[in-house]
Order: C-alpha cells, then sequence, then structure tokens
C-alpha cells in the first residue's frame, strides 16, 4: 500500500499532512473525485456557487503531484432549457 496525501484547492485549501494509505492510484483518485463531488454537493445545498476552477490534487509521500483533478471534471451539466420547443426530454 502507497500512502497518498489527497489536497483541496477550492475557497481555503486543504493540505491533507496526514494522508491516507491506499492500493494505487487509481484508489486515490476515486477518494479525490467522491470527496469533491461532496464538496460540491454542499456547495448547491447551501445556494454557494459552484467554482469549477478549483482543484484536487493527488500527492505522493515525498510531495510530488501526481495528478489534478479539476472540480469542472466531477460533474455534467445539461441544459434542456436550450433544447428547441417541442422537443422530446425524455
Amino acid at each position: 500500500m502507497t500512502r497518498y496525501h489527497i489536497n483541496v484547492f477550492d475557497d481555503v485549501e486543504v493540505i491533507d499532512e496526514e494522508g491516507v494509505e491506499l492500493p494505487d492510484l487509481a484508489a486515490a483518485k476515486a477518494r479525490g473525485i467522491r470527496g469533491g463531488r461532496a464538496m460540491m454537493a454542499d456547495h448547491v445545498k447551501a445556494g454557494r456557487p459552484l467554482r469549477l476552477f478549483h482543484r484536487i490534487e493527488i500527492v505522493d509521500e515525498g510531495g510530488k503531484v501526481l495528478t489534478v483533478i479539476p472540480f469542472r471534471e466531477l460533474i455534467t451539466l445539461e441544459d434542456h432549457a436550450a433544447e428547441a420547443p417541442g422537443e422530446d426530454l425524455g
């Protein structure tokens, strides 16, 4: 198992000093995505704006950034109101 640090850069920077042992980078990325989506949901519930330029960084024990996950990659937006009138939204 490898220790990964999941740092969050949104309205405030949250540096994961402790880290978490996970089997691989894919597991660390999945954990970061779940946490990021939960934070975004909290923002929506509180009526706060989502800033899609915010990000999550997965870092190894030596401080090397292994991957960056922009918040914009955590959600998919669809605007059905922009579709033509009478079009099936189904």
